[in-house]
């Protein structure tokens, strides 16, 4: 019997590390209802191809995390584009104007001991100070990509992926998560034409 206890612990931690260890990336979109996504279209970069905004972060050289992750980025929405029939353009004739925006900053999360508890009176309760029981302090970033008709002179889609960034990461995880990221928004949120 103690054995599976054991057992069925140790698989419980096994599930909830991999939780932990997996990668949760918000995804969220806004698209023009008014634009027609019936292409074929042609797209340029925007010069440069990205921006990067920090806010309080650990490592404050913006050259450094765009070297990183222009490369990625580019590529990535490069194969998106492409799957959906947009061929690359002089910026001046294109269609479509793309350009991304890294969003990085602080990312605070904390719990008290009864905070959750239901409303009673004050003498319904026993007497606790209010400790923090959780405390968790992240670098979150988000990475908004805008895809501009040069001929209405608007926004017709905005992608934005979100996920806490870990700075432990190798290169090579780094670069997957993003072109994941990049992959899924653009297949679960980029608009179905209609034939």
């Amino acid at each position: 019997m103690r054995r599976m206890r054991l057992v069925v612990a140790a698989a419980l931690v096994l599930v909830a590390s991999s939780l932990v260890m997996a990668q949760k990336v918000k995804l969220s979109v806004n698209v023009n209802e008014r634009f027609s996504f019936a292409g074929p279209f042609t797209y340029a970069w925007t010069t440069p191809t990205g921006e990067l905004k920090m806010l309080q972060v650990t490592d404050p050289n913006p050259d450094r995390w765009l070297t990183l992750w222009n490369p990625p980025i580019v590529s990535s929405i490069d194969r998106e584009l492409r799957a959906r029939q947009y061929t690359p353009a002089p910026l001046e004739s294109a269609d479509i104007k793309v350009t991304y925006y890294i969003l990085i900053g602080p990312d605070v999360a904390s719990q008290k001991m009864g905070q959750f508890m239901a409303p009673t009176m004050e003498w319904g309760l026993p007497p606790f100070s209010g400790l923090a029981t959780s405390y968790d302090i992240a670098e979150k970033g988000s990475l908004v990509i805008d895809l501009y008709s040069q001929k209405d002179k608007v926004v017709v889609w905005r992608g934005m992926a979100q996920a806490n960034i870990d700075l432990r990461r190798s290169d090579a995880e780094r670069n997957a998560a993003i072109s994941k990221a990049v992959g899924d928004l653009f297949k679960k949120h980029y608009p179905k034409i209609k034939k």
